[in-house]
């Protein structure tokens, strides 16, 4: 059985494509969709396979539960053999990748793959998958607690040093810096806090998830 956790904070930025997704999930036989990955993570079985749509849901499920498989969204779509994809007619898409991502190859390559299912003409930035430091505003300050507490050795041992504290008054200005880079391109992103980043930096971002269910 697929267990999926659809984020609270997905849902909360992106209300109507989580609901699309929630609707194709609810649809398929082999699928169950969780509520929040804090507290229901006794659903999971050894057998089963977490899915899911956000950065910190999988870098705490990971943690929490080492002893489940666990894939993201976008690879549960790649292996669904009936899926629709939508035609995005040959549009250009930068891809942002996410800090978090980094070492996820299968998740990199996902999002790729999906763009191309998809027909879109995919640009990279120069410092993409494994070398990007980009996350939003998420490096702008320390993990919070309840992070920490359940996923220790992620939130607090691998994270620490990257984090550099930036006075929220201060963290438009560096996300649009950072959209500087974009140019006129359109962006696509696959984690919520690069997603709002890039916007607030002024950026025409997408998730890669309200592409596919639009």
């Amino acid at each position: 059985m697929y267990i999926y956790f659809p984020s609270c904070n997905f849902q909360k930025h992106f209300p109507e494509t989580a609901a699309k997704i929630r609707s194709y999930m609810d649809s398929q036989p082999d699928v169950t969709v969780a509520g929040c990955c804090k507290v229901t993570t006794s659903l999971p079985s050894a057998e089963d396979t977490i899915v899911t749509v956000c950065m910190s849901c999988m870098h705490l499920l990971e943690e929490m539960r080492p002893d489940v498989r666990q894939i993201n969204l976008f690879e549960f779509l790649l292996e669904r053999e009936t899926f629709d994809w939508p035609d995005l007619n040959g549009e250009t898409y930068l891809v942002q990748d996410c800090f978090r991502a980094r070492g996820y190859h299968s998740l990199q390559d996902a999002v790729r793959t999906c763009l191309a299912k998809m027909n879109a003409r995919v640009l990279e930035m120069e410092n993409n998958r494994d070398q990007e430091t980009y996350d939003g505003s998420f490096l702008f300050h320390p993990a919070y607690p309840n992070n920490i507490e359940l996923a220790p050795k992620y939130y607090k041992e691998y994270l620490t040093p990257f984090i550099t504290p930036v006075p929220q008054a201060q963290w438009k200005e560096k996300l649009r810096e950072h959209a500087a880079l974009y140019g006129s391109e359109k962006v696509v992103c696959y984690c919520n806090v690069c997603t709002s980043g890039a916007k607030e930096g002024g950026a025409d971002a997408r998730h890669l998830a309200e592409l596919i269910f639009q």
